[in-house]
């Protein structure tokens, strides 16, 4: 029905019983509408499968500093070691068990990689090199921290992308080389303030920071690359082979 061009509208002044037509010819508005496309990055946000995802990426390393306050023997002691492998299953089989709650939308099917890529990078560091306990601490740093606030901070923050790979961030990348190199050095330090560590030659404040920082930029790098094979297992395997050298470089294996 087509509206009508007028409109009677009676009006009462005060308590007088006149009223008074008058007639109003509506206005009528026409508003045309425009769709503004604005350049936001379309990657998703933290919400709470990410955060928590990050918060079990980021825990086991959590649980490493424990270790700082126990002094240990060097190479470690077969109770140590047993723990060790123990709560590397445990924590292992947890996930893997849980893995929906953290699985980003249709990567179900990489849980296997995921979680067998961190846990086998850190305990074969410390069956390999179970004198030189340092070396495990530095790749659980990388891959706990570094490659947990990559995409941490890589989804807050965003920006600039990297020329090799558009879905990743120059922020997220740094923040991998810096947060990551930063707790692989204190991990790597923390081994050398342990009264029964023993180091074939004196380590210097450099060393310590070599040994921390190239292996979460190899790791970052790494990361960063595009692959079908799971980052946990090229995180860890890069930062493993990188530490490892630079022990055996520098100061040795014991």
């Amino acid at each position: 029905m087509a509206a009508p061009s007028h409109a009677n509208i009676r009006v009462r002044y005060g308590n007088d019983k006149l009223t008074k037509t008058e007639s109003i010819s509506p206005v009528r508005h026409s508003v045309s509408e425009a769709t503004v496309t604005v350049g936001v990055s379309t990657s998703p946000g933290l919400d709470a499968v990410e955060l928590r995802r990050r918060w079990w990426h980021i825990s086991p390393g959590i649980l490493a500093v424990l270790l700082w306050f126990f002094p240990h023997r060097d190479p470690i002691s077969p109770t140590l070691y047993g723990i060790f492998v123990c709560a590397g299953v445990a924590l292992a089989l947890h996930i893997y068990i849980r893995y929906r709650k953290i699985a980003r939308q249709g990567d179900t099917s990489d849980r296997l990689d995921a979680v067998a890529g961190y846990a086998c990078s850190v305990l074969s560091m410390i069956l390999c090199f179970p004198a030189d306990i340092e070396l495990a601490l530095v790749v659980l740093a990388v891959l706990a921290f570094g490659d947990g606030s990559a995409t941490l901070v890589g989804k807050l923050v965003q920006g600039p992308r990297l020329p090799w790979n558009r879905e990743k961030s120059w922020s997220g990348f740094l923040a991998f080389v810096l947060i990551g190199g930063t707790m692989a050095s204190l991990m790597y330090w923390s081994e050398t303030q342990n009264p029964e560590a023993i180091f074939l030659k004196p380590v210097t404040t450099l060393q310590i920071l070599i040994c921390g920082f190239l292996p979460a930029m190899v790791g970052a790098f790494t990361e960063s690359i595009r692959s079908n094979i799971n980052d946990n297992i090229r995180v860890g395997l890069s930062a493993g082979v990188t530490v490892g050298l630079i022990q055996w470089l520098t100061l040795g294996i014991s």
